[in-house]
């Protein structure tokens, strides 16, 4: 009996067929497999009843991490093989196979790192099957070595030998490497002299991070700055070579016992710090915890992650501190990945550097993510866990270009849909130039050619002016819509209507003011808006977001009138100007963000007046919260259309509360119980639909807690963010879902 199968999904660069070949093996079947760029193709003959055994078991000894999205089998011609061998096929088309993500170090990898007795005892590009680089390496596919930045290195006989064995960890692993046939790692000062090979290299850099000095490392998607995280004096250092002034750095530390000392950790998020991905975990820090207080100033949160690769983890084995890993640009430009002699930039960065020869195919930075409300939730999608499969089917090219902040570009091939990993803020040329390369570099890796595009409707975004350029159909989708379809993607819900709730920073309105603060009855096509925030003026416009006091002024004006924006304690000096902005439309225009709310409370509760980074305020805002305190402020609905949340009376209770002594943390706790409370309210309205939530708002722990906790009492079905980022980073896939949904309508097969 001969049999042909076929399987799609995430099936490639798991080990998937060394699995298969052993067990073809063990019941003394003959065939073949191999990957191809539908996925994987097997051919398995035999005797009928052992055929027919393999067929039923299956997939019982396929990898965990095997995703299967279709499944095919038909009987074929015998051809007497006698073996059953793992081989190498051309194939063209399409590409429907997932593209296998990053998967970090795996245990068994760094037992062997980690025992003199072995191979590759402190060898830093140890890999297996179940480990390694995968995305960041890849040049084309399908999945095999020759087609990735490993090619230009051969086998050594030892390595080969594991390669052909059946009964090999890293039987058919594409990664495999030792000291004698891999790539090599080696130490240099700031101006390009060598200082040692290997094991001597990785010393030289442990001795200049335990000295306080600022080591660059090229890791696995991208070069890297690290520093000592608990010396105030190397991190001010880093802060002020990276230009990055405020904003939370991550530390690596060298397991869970280490995690610990840091931070409090639940299972699941123990659970994500140690999984294949590996990503940086946003934890609650401890008091007592060493880090230096500038690396997360006036937060009670911090970024953790274990040791992502042998070299990483070779490093701070050697180092008993905890480390700053981020990654090695100046602030609002892109990860830096290609050889250090090309740029004189990078070069300043850092006192010495850690290199080696292994090819970066795909720069990537590292992926957040965050527990909340019982679930983990993606805050940046990259490394690990990118490129992101979506389920959506449809016969054309597409790609959705994404916004201008936290931009990453989703795409369809006719074959799949997937979102591609995090590039970042397109706030310089660098960045653009850098958006402009992956684009390029995706639609050669999925084969996409003549596509439609798919864009925000905001008019100044970088993303819009290009595809405007686009000889090809192009199409926008509402900034708000996106958000809200992107999470009803994550559910599994577009075939129904929802109440979406979008809250965030700024999105482009169908009125032509800045919205961010919405209530959309929607459908994967279309939407209607049937609440918002109150609107307010947003004094200079963008300068807003950089300058909380302002949003604090027009806050007070609107709710209690001028005079009382003249008691808040700031100085007259940025009071009176804001005083005057505020009567000019055009210098104050409206907005209805919730973000903006949050920065301007902010600045009436913690005398936040100016923020370094995007999102700053409300984080403070959040950290500050007194978990102890039970009340919330009102912000009643004004029964207009659409529906309003009045923040209004909020505004006036917290002027109340500061003025009688009341502590900032009960006044913090207050105002996001209250706005919970509110936006609870107007989803009883709806109550018969199910809740979406969208925005970068909605990284907010303590909101989205409380707004799970009021829609549960009052058994409204909400649906949380999950794998796709709810803040801009998540835009592309619900632009590109919406533009389905649409073609879809009108029934032409389109997406525009």
């Amino acid at each position: 009996m001969a049999l042909k199968i076929t399987l799609s999904g995430h099936v490639q660069g798991i080990g998937l067929r060394p699995a298969v070949a052993r067990r073809a093996c063990d019941l003394r079947l003959a065939g073949s497999i191999c990957n191809t760029t539908t996925g994987i193709e097997l051919l398995i003959e035999g005797p009928a009843k052992v055929v027919q055994e393999f067929e039923r078991d299956l997939e019982t000894y396929l990898p965990d991490e095997t995703v299967i999205h279709q499944k095919t089998r038909e009987m074929t011609e015998i051809y007497g093989l006698e073996q059953f061998d793992i081989i190498e096929k051309q194939t063209s088309g399409p590409l429907a196979a997932r593209v296998p993500p990053d998967i970090a170090v795996c245990p068994d990898c760094l037992a062997e790192l980690a025992d003199p007795a072995d191979h590759r005892f402190g060898y830093a590009f140890t890999s297996c099957t179940h480990c390694g680089p995968r995305y960041s390496l890849l040049q084309s596919m399908p999945y095999e070595r020759g087609q990735t930045g490993m090619s230009e290195f051969e086998l050594c006989s030892h390595c080969q030998s594991e390669y052909a064995a059946p009964v090999d960890r890293r039987f058919h692993a594409q990664t495999i490497a030792c000291q004698n046939c891999g790539p090599r790692v080696w130490s240099t000062s700031a101006a390009g002299e060598i200082s040692g090979f290997d094991s001597e290299a990785i010393q030289n850099t442990a001795r200049a991070l335990q000295q306080g000095t600022i080591v660059g490392l090229k890791g696995l998607g991208g070069y890297q700055l690290l520093v000592d995280a608990t010396s105030q004096t190397a991190v001010q250092k880093l802060r002020n070579r990276k230009q990055r002034p405020g904003k939370p750095l991550a530390v690596m530390v060298t397991d869970l016992a280490a995690a610990r000392k840091l931070a409090v950790l639940n299972d699941a998020e123990a659970a994500a710090l140690v999984s294949p991905a590996a990503p940086i975990v946003l934890l609650q820090v401890r008091e007592d915890s060493p880090i230096a207080g500038n690396v997360n100033s006036g937060l009670n949160t911090l970024g953790v992650m274990l040791p992502t690769t042998p070299l990483h983890w070779l490093l701070l084995q050697q180092c008993d501190f905890p480390v700053i890993v981020t990654s090695a640009n100046r602030e609002d430009e892109p990860l830096y990945y290609q050889d250090r002699s090309h740029s004189e930039k990078i070069n300043t960065l850092a006192d010495c550097w850690l290199e080696h020869d292994r090819p970066i195919e795909h720069p990537i930075d590292d992926s957040v993510v965050r527990w909340m409300a019982g679930r983990l939730v993606t805050i940046r999608l990259a490394r690990g866990l990118a490129p992101l499969s979506l389920d959506l089917k449809h016969s054309r090219h597409a790609i959705a270009l994404g916004g201008h902040q936290k931009v990453a570009i989703a795409l369809h091939n006719g074959a799949q849909a997937v979102l591609a990993p995090h590039i970042g803020d397109l706030e310089s040329l660098p960045a653009c130039a850098r958006y402009e390369e992956q684009l390029e570099s995706l639609q050669q890796l999925y084969a996409i050619s003549k596509a439609n595009f798919i864009c925000d409707e905001h008019p100044d975004y970088y993303t819009s002016n290009r595809a405007s350029l686009q000889v090809s159909n192009v199409e926008s989708v509402q900034h708000h819509h996106a958000h809200i379809v992107a999470g009803m993607l994550d559910q599994g819900w577009l075939d129904r209507e929802v109440l979406g709730v979008a809250f965030d920073g700024t999105g482009w309105g169908d009125d032509q003011t800045i919205w961010g603060g919405e209530f959309l009855l929607s459908t994967a096509d279309q939407y209607t808006r049937v609440g918002h925030l109150k609107p307010f003026s947003l004094p200079g416009g963008e300068a807003a977001a950089r300058e909380p006091y302002r949003v604090a002024v027009s806050l007070l004006v609107a709710a209690l009138g001028p005079e009382a924006a003249l008691k808040t304690g700031m100085k007259a000096e940025l009071i009176n100007p804001v005083l005057q902005i505020i009567k000019s439309k055009t210098l104050a225009p409206l907005t209805t963000s919730v973000g903006r709310l949050f920065d301007g409370v902010a600045a009436l509760v913690l005398g936040v007046t100016h923020s370094d980074y995007e999102g700053q305020a409300a984080m403070l805002l959040e950290a500050s919260c007194d978990l102890s305190e039970s009340g919330g402020y009102e912000m009643p609905l004004l029964q207009e259309t659409p529906i309003q949340l009045d923040w209004r009376p909020c505004i006036t209770s917290i002027l109340r509360d500061r003025d009688a002594g009341v502590s900032p943390g009960a006044i913090a706790m207050r105002f996001h119980r209250g706005l919970a409370r509110g936006t609870a309210q107007l989803c009883q309205q709806f109550s018969s639909l199910p809740v979406v939530l969208g925005g970068g708002v909605f990284q907010n722990r303590c909101l989205v807690e409380f707004l799970a906790e009021e829609l549960k009492q009052k058994n409204q079905r909400l649906g949380l963010p999950g794998r796709i980022p709810p803040n801009d980073g998540g835009l592309a896939a619900g632009q590109l879902a919406v533009a389905i949904a649409r073609s879809r309508q009108k029934g032409d097969g389109r997406c525009v």
